[in-house]
């Protein structure tokens, strides 16, 4: 009987020659995830025609390998709905929906549950199964690797390995890692070192709380909160190479601007244009009551196509709202669908 590592399955270690783990990712670091596969293994993973009508950058996509869903169900904790993903599940909502790529994060409730050993563990395992999917799927998937904050130096580990070997296109991180949002100096090391690579940063709220009624209004607020708290200590000031996405066009963050005066004053430009610097994805922020504020705010450039799943209403709800709710003309909609993906994420082009 084979040994699989954590999160593979019989069909993944089929996929990738039968050669083992560490074989595996040397060859796709060295290679590209492409070189790895058979060509007649690669067009069949693509329907007949579909390179024509794949062209939507999802950013905001997530999934849950077999060791994050064993994690949450010890937990307690996370969406149901991410007890039943799989690959598989991705690429047919993809394919249904027009989209050529997917950004891959872990949601929440991350991968920390007071065990920083077991965080490192997890990590690992998540990021190396991101990597497996960018290589059984050429082209139609990248990675925002994980890290196991709020283990600073572990951490550190982290963004090496997935960054240097797993070729991970950048880092995804929560609103707050143990109560601490990613303005707090103690995880100002690694802000330093993302700001050093020029990282790409995704952002994603986290607040756990089922039962409370309220739980949605709280989850996109702590994505404020931390904008409010990389503002406030200077981070961004410091850190001004690092590329932020944030989740769900920011969460509260245009009603919140004539609270956050106090930050501006580290600033010489004031600060919407630090706020302007940033990206924001559309997932679950797509209403008609948004976008007037939102585009006041957000340059047309920094705007990028999100949808949350399997989290979120699907592909083509997402792209029907952006549509029908966003005024923005077709070439504004083909830039936000695409174009501004592929300027962040070159790599994507090819």
């Amino acid at each position: 009987m084979k040994n699989f590592h954590a999160g593979e399955t019989e069909a993944g270690w089929a996929q990738s020659g039968g050669m083992p783990r560490r074989e595996f990712l040397m060859g796709m670091a060295a290679l590209g995830a492409a070189a790895v596969l058979p060509k007649t293994l690669l067009e069949a993973q693509t329907p007949a025609g579909a390179s024509s009508r794949l062209f939507r950058i999802d950013v905001h996509h997530h999934f849950a390998p077999p060791t994050f869903v064993a994690a949450i169900i010890a937990q307690d904790a996370g969406n149901p709905s991410l007890r039943k993903w799989t690959p598989r599940i991705s690429i047919e909502e993809m394919d249904k929906g027009g989209v050529a790529t997917s950004m891959l994060s872990i949601t929440r409730p991350g991968i920390w549950f007071g065990d920083n050993a077991a965080a490192r563990k997890l990590a690992r395992e998540c990021n190396e199964y991101a990597a497996r999917m960018m290589a059984d799927y050429p082209g139609r998937f990248g990675q925002f690797a994980v890290l196991p904050l709020p283990d600073v130096d572990a951490s550190l580990r982290e963004i090496e390995y997935s960054m240097d070997t797993l070729k991970a296109d950048g880092i995804a991180l929560m609103s707050n890692h143990d109560g601490r949002y990613l303005g707090d100096p103690v995880f100002a090391p690694v802000m330093d070192e993302l700001n050093r690579r020029k990282a790409i940063v995704y952002e994603h709220p986290i607040r756990e709380d089922r039962e409370n009624p309220l739980n949605g209004i709280e989850l996109i607020t702590d994505t404020t909160r931390t904008i409010g708290s990389l503002l406030a200590s200077g981070t961004i000031l410091r850190c001004p190479d690092i590329r932020f996405i944030f989740a769900h066009g920011g969460g509260t963050l245009p009603s919140a601007l004539v609270r956050m005066g106090g930050t501006a004053q580290k600033y010489p430009n004031g600060l919407i244009p630090e706020l302007q610097k940033f990206y924001y994805d559309i997932a679950q922020a797509y209403s008609p009551y948004f976008f007037p504020s939102f585009k006041k705010l957000v340059p047309v450039s920094h705007i990028l196509f999100g949808t949350d799943y399997p989290l979120g209403a699907g592909v083509e709800v997402v792209a029907k709202g952006l549509k029908d709710n966003g005024g923005f003309s077709a070439g504004e909609l083909r830039a936000i669908e695409r174009e501004n993906a592929l300027a962040l994420l070159p790599r994507l082009k090819t």
